[in-house]
């Protein structure tokens, strides 16, 4: 797996809440001498290429404006490239939200966020896992990865079951806002890690728009 680069930004919990005007919450205790450095690197790299794609997702078809230029350009293309996506991220979701290990006799340890939960051994923890695990439920994500995109099951294709799909950006913005809060408690909870990230100047997705726009005055000029 590459290493993916992520830049964004970071605040101290108490500059979070002062900022936000709370009261700042009782601190979760956790041992992290339990955990593995380079478990965590990988986890956190695996989260960056996620944040990276919904950072995107959320610029290019977030607002009416992006979206406006994007089919003007070429709708059916960029009609797929929404749909690819959103899959790439609701695949990577489901991967993070995994059970910590699985296979025959739990032999395979999966890089999960459940994984890391378990190895915290905190209550509190877990309880805050269990809340996020509802709300991931409810999206139906699970079932959509485990029945479309990563087995495509007869009936489910045929359209004999039928489940609820919720995939609306504001729905993918709080669940991986939630993973987010859950691995700064583990990682460091003194620190608030926003999930959009920035991206290079001339590489971003204001850039990529202006190009467009640029193109479509040339083509109805």
């Amino acid at each position: 797996m590459s290493k993916e680069h992520r830049e964004s930004s970071t605040m101290s919990y108490d500059e979070f809440f002062k900022k936000m005007g709370m009261d700042m919450p009782e601190k979760v205790s956790i041992n992290r001498e339990l955990f593995c450095e380079e478990e965590l690197a990988c986890f956190e790299n695996y989260f960056a290429s996620l944040c990276t794609d919904l950072t995107i997702y959320n610029l290019l078809f977030g607002c009416n404006e992006s979206i406006s230029v994007l089919n003007e350009f070429n709708g059916l293309i960029f009609g797929r490239i929404q749909l690819n996506l959103v899959e790439r991220i609701c695949l990577k979701i489901a991967c993070l939200m995994d059970p910590a290990s699985s296979g025959k006799g739990s032999a395979n340890k999966n890089l999960s966020l459940k994984r890391l939960v378990d190895i915290s051994q905190n209550s509190e923890l877990k309880e805050t896992y269990g809340r996020l695990q509802a709300s991931y439920e409810k999206t139906g994500i699970k079932i959509w990865r485990n029945k479309i995109l990563a087995h495509t099951d007869l009936k489910t294709a045929m359209g004999e079951y039928d489940f609820e799909l919720k995939l609306d950006k504001d729905t993918l913005n709080e669940i991986i806002r939630e993973i987010q809060d859950i691995y700064d408690l583990i990682k460091d909870p003194n620190v608030y890690k926003d999930t959009a990230v920035t991206l290079p100047f001339d590489k971003d997705v204001n850039s990529f728009l202006t190009k467009l726009k640029v193109a479509n005055n040339s083509n109805s000029a």
